[in-house]
């Protein structure tokens, strides 16, 4: 089998070249640099905002037709040569997309060796709380970025402070905010953030919650993959620092339990291989998680962006032997 392609699922309101840089940067401070020293493809694309670069707006898009469009990507890139992992990153935003890219890349006969996050929120409506509507929309109908605050800052000044703390890190400017502004950021299409209880955007239709959580795919067990994550650690980025250990753990335990368990039949197992099956699904989610210093940005940079390239590759592995083993409970199922 040859080398994973990572999948890169961008964040709301920033251009995928956050994972492969901008014209004149230095190659070795994104993600794709050290993909590629490994032998690792890098596939991404941004959502067709209102960046200038971009040759159309698509307000309207929706989860399912943005998953649709990266698994008919993914497809034509991987064509009819050797096999390769699909390894899907999902940084922020991008974590709603994973349950429905799931679905789409099942659709064309492929499958993700894994989900994992970076940052990444999970397409379920929040319970943190907050001012509702949070959020607003520009008069041509996408995700207005700037205008949301939490915890006093602004995003543009959210991710200012992210810049600044990468540079402090690498002693040297990576991405100078002027630029971040003209070359990365880029406002969304609403329907991509998915399901929420409640309105999230002023002057926004009432979303009629149960086709949205179906769009999303947010309790369909079919769709939720093995879901790894690699967790800041800076308390800039508290939510995800706390949490994501804990929320992608649990999509995975809930994956094994649909996929791979019921299959399994565990009650038909002997004592030695059941208490064996269970010590590996209790333990997966710990063994599915790295830390990295940092916040929101951690994998920009040289220093974040190989470190992060470290954790993939032993993420994958990690992978790899949590299915083999599964399978081998597969088979001795179907022999007996």
């Amino acid at each position: 089998m040859g080398k994973p392609l990572v999948l890169f699922l961008t964040g709301g309101g920033v251009m995928a070249r956050i994972a492969y840089g901008h014209p004149g940067a230095n190659a070795s401070d994104f993600l794709d640099h050290w993909l590629e020293r490994v032998g690792w493809g890098l596939l991404t694309a941004t959502y067709p905002g209102d960046h200038p670069a971009l040759t159309t707006s698509k307000p309207d898009l929706t989860l399912d037709d943005w998953a649709a469009a990266l698994a008919t990507l993914v497809a034509e890139t991987l064509g009819s040569g050797p096999k390769r992992p699909i390894i899907a990153c999902g940084w922020s935003m991008g974590g709603k997309l994973v349950f429905a890219l799931t679905r789409a890349l099942r659709l064309k006969g492929l499958a993700l060796a894994c989900f994992v996050s970076f940052c990444a929120t999970p397409p379920f409506p929040r319970l943190d709380g907050g001012p509702i509507p949070p959020e607003r929309m520009l008069p041509n109908g996408l995700w207005d970025l700037s205008a949301g605050t939490r915890d006093g800052l602004t995003r543009d000044e959210r991710w200012q402070q992210e810049l600044l703390a990468i540079a402090n890190l690498e002693g040297r400017s990576v991405v100078d905010p002027d630029l971040f502004r003209s070359l990365y950021r880029t406002n969304v299409p609403t329907a991509l953030w998915g399901p929420e209880l409640d309105r999230f955007f002023e002057g926004q239709t009432y979303q009629e919650l149960s086709c949205a959580l179906r769009e999303a795919r947010s309790f369909s067990g079919d769709d939720y993959p093995i879901c790894a994550a690699v967790v800041p650690m800076d308390s800039r980025d508290y939510r995800h620092a706390l949490a994501d250990e804990a929320v992608w753990g649990s999509i995975t335990v809930q994956g094994l339990l649909h996929n791979v368990v019921a299959k399994v039949a565990p009650a038909q197992l002997s004592t030695h291989d059941w208490l064996r099956l269970r010590e590996r699904i209790i333990d997966l989610p710990r063994r599915l998680v790295r830390h990295l210093p940092g916040g929101h940005f951690f994998f920009v940079g040289a220093r974040g962006a190989s470190a992060t390239m470290s954790h993939l590759a032993d993420l994958h592995e990690e992978v790899q032997r949590a299915c083999a083993l599964f399978g081998g409970f597969k088979s001795l199922r179907t022999s007996t």
